[in-house]
């Protein structure tokens, strides 16, 4: 599922709006070091204002992995079903994959500030397999389709997208709704923290990024606050607490309502003038 995120969006990739951006690179690298170094480091204050010990070792240990996860590879996608320029996400996303494998293993303990085993060999692998493998099978649907077809089809490709987006979400949200029931409570915080997390990301790189176009500081910002923790799990060598698992698939919640609530807010500011009139 997640490669067929990754296939659309590197079949769309425009190769001209690629080279103007590596050849004028401090917007790329502005957008990195946010989601790699500021994020994180907001994820370790947070957490030692609130203090460790005050909350579960499981949520700490979900909040830890998160901060030195990569966004998730579904940004580029949330990019096309928005009507952004794909290409600035798919290179934010590519780079910060490409550094996470040296990264994850000592910005997760840093943050959780006990040591946790991520196995960044295991990371790395599963990140080229995946990266290589969908750059593969981009390269040969674009060279019998052609740039021209698949932007005729983009609404095609869109759906495509929303439909692996749905049973991903299905996939996730096994025993989801269950807690919700007989746990009601811990589901209700857990959904305001990924919430928190994933509005607040945007909303600072909103703030903190006003040199950004419009369109790139919102990929940043959604890149830094919805990060594949999937992923990360996938790395650990042992098996997560309850609630680790539960958290990672609560932040799946903002994942699929964040662009729904951007359009609608999108939508209220292009009618304010009209009404104020």
């Amino acid at each position: 599922m997640i490669m067929v995120f990754l296939i659309n969006a590197f079949a769309r990739v425009d190769v001209g709006d690629a080279r103007q951006i590596l050849v004028r690179p401090v917007k790329l690298l502005c957008g990195l070091a946010w989601v790699v170094l500021v994020i994180p480091f907001v994820f370790w204050a947070a957490l030692s204002m609130v203090g460790r010990e005050n909350l579960d070792s499981g949520l700490v240990l979900g909040l830890s992995l998160q901060a030195a996860a990569a966004p998730i590879m579904a940004t580029p996608a949330v990019a096309i079903v928005l009507g952004m320029n794909v290409t600035f996400s798919v290179l934010l996303l590519l780079a910060t994959m490409i550094i996470q494998p040296f990264v994850a293993p000592v910005v997760a303990p840093w943050v959780a500030g006990t040591a946790i085993q991520v196995d960044g060999l295991l990371l790395g692998r599963n990140l080229l397999l995946m990266i290589g493998g969908s750059v593969i099978v981009s390269m040969i649907i674009r060279w019998f389709a052609g740039l021209a077809r698949l932007e005729k089809h983009q609404f095609e490709t869109s759906g495509a997208n929303l439909i692996v987006f749905t049973l991903f979400g299905l996939t996730m949200f096994d025993g989801v709704v269950l807690r919700t029931f007989t746990q009601p409570g811990l589901v209700a915080g857990l959904s305001a923290v990924a919430f928190l997390v994933a509005l607040g990301s945007i909303g600072a790189a909103f703030i903190f990024l006003r040199a950004f176009a419009r369109d790139d500081a919102f990929i940043t910002g959604f890149a830094a606050g919805h990060r594949n923790v999937g992923l990360m799990a996938a790395a650990q060598s042992g098996a997560l607490p309850d609630i680790t698992w539960l958290y990672f698939a609560l932040v799946q919640l903002p994942i699929y309502l964040t662009p729904l609530i951007v359009r609608q807010v999108a939508r209220f500011r292009r009618l304010r003038p009209k009404l104020s009139e």
